[in-house]
C-alpha cells in the first residue's frame, strides 16, 4: 500500500515537475521572443533558419555591393550629363562662330570660351569617386558581384566616353574635337577658317550623337542595378518574414499558453497537497 502511494505521488510529482518546465520554458520563449533556442526544439525549422541565415548573409554582402554601384552609377549619370550640356554648349558656340555674324572680338571670346570647355573635358575625364578611384576608369570597368552569379560595371572606361568618337576626320576624343574647333575659330584668313570651322562643327555633331549613346548606355546600366536593388530588398523582406514565421515566438499563443500552464499546475499543486495530507504519515513511516 505504502509503496503503490509512494510511486503514485513519485509519478504525480514528475508531471507537476514537467509542467513547470514547460511552464518556464514558455515563459523563457516570451522574454526573449524566440522560440528555437536550440536545433532539437524543431530540428526542420532549425535547419532551414540557418539555411536562410546563409542567405541573408550573403544577400548583405551584396546589398553592400549594390548601394557602392549605385552611389557610382548616379555620379556617372550626373558626370555624363554635364558632359553633354558642355558638347551641347561647344556646338552652340561654333554655330555662332561660324555663322559670319561676329567679328574678331566676337570670335577671341567663343575660342576662350571653348578652351575653358576643353579644359573641363579633361577634368571630367580623371574625375574620381567618393572612395578616390576613379570615375571612368582606364581599363574596362570593374565587374561588381551584385547576386549569385550577377555582376554588373557600374560605369563605362574613359576611353568608350571620352575617346573613341567616330568622326569623319577619324576616331578622335572629346576634347580633340573642341580643341580642334577653338583652333578653326582663331584663324586669322576668312576661308580657312570657314572651311575649319565646318569641319570641327561636323565633328561635334558626332560628339553630340556620341554621348547621347554614352548617357543612353549608363541609363540602362543604372536601371539594370536598381532592378536588382528592387529585387534584393523584396527577397530580403520575404527571408526576415519566414525566418521570423520560423524562429519568433508567437506572443499570443504563447501567453495562452502559460496561463493554462499556470492553471494546470496550481490546480496539481492543490489536488497534491490534499490528497496526500492523510497519507503523509504513512509515507514517512
Amino acid at each position: 500500500m505504502i509503496t503503490g502511494t509512494r510511486y503514485r505521488m513519485s509519478a504525480e510529482v514528475n508531471r507537476q515537475a514537467n509542467l513547470a518546465s514547460q511552464l518556464a520554458r514558455a515563459q523563457s520563449d516570451i522574454s526573449t521572443t524566440v522560440r528555437l533556442q536550440s536545433a532539437s526544439d524543431d530540428a526542420l525549422s532549425s535547419a532551414r533558419v540557418s539555411e536562410i541565415a546563409r542567405m541573408q548573409a550573403g544577400g548583405a554582402v551584396h546589398k553592400t555591393n549594390l548601394e557602392s554601384a549605385a552611389s557610382q552609377a548616379s555620379q556617372v549619370d550626373g558626370t555624363l550629363k554635364t558632359v553633354a550640356s558642355a558638347i551641347d554648349r561647344a556646338r552652340e558656340l561654333m554655330l555662332q562662330g561660324t555663322s559670319g555674324t561676329v567679328n574678331a572680338d566676337d570670335r577671341k571670346a567663343l575660342v576662350t570660351e571653348l578652351r575653358g570647355i576643353v579644359a573641363d573635358l579633361n577634368a571630367y575625364r580623371t574625375q574620381v569617386d567618393s572612395r578616390g578611384q576613379a570615375l571612368f576608369p582606364e581599363t574596362e570597368a570593374l565587374q561588381i558581384p551584385i547576386a549569385t552569379d550577377v555582376r554588373v560595371a557600374a560605369t563605362s572606361s574613359r576611353a568608350k566616353v571620352f575617346e573613341s568618337v567616330d568622326t569623319d576626320n577619324g576616331t578622335l576624343d572629346l576634347a580633340t574635337i573642341i580643341g580642334n574647333a577653338a583652333d578653326a575659330l582663331a584663324m586669322d584668313v576668312d576661308a580657312d577658317r570657314e572651311t575649319a570651322g565646318q569641319s570641327a562643327l561636323a565633328d561635334i555633331n558626332a560628339a553630340v550623337s556620341h554621348v547621347a549613346v554614352v548617357r543612353a548606355d549608363q541609363g540602362v546600366r543604372g536601371a539594370r542595378i536598381d532592378a536588382v536593388r528592387e529585387q534584393l530588398t523584396s527577397l530580403a523582406t520575404a527571408q526576415t518574414e519566414e525566418r521570423s514565421s520560423l524562429e519568433d515566438t508567437d506572443i499570443g499563443a504563447t501567453v495562452a499558453r502559460v496561463s493554462a500552464l499556470q492553471l494546470s499546475l496550481e490546480a496539481a499543486q492543490a489536488v497534491f497537497a490534499k490528497v496526500n495530507k492523510s497519507t503523509l504519515f504513512d509515507i514517512l513511516g
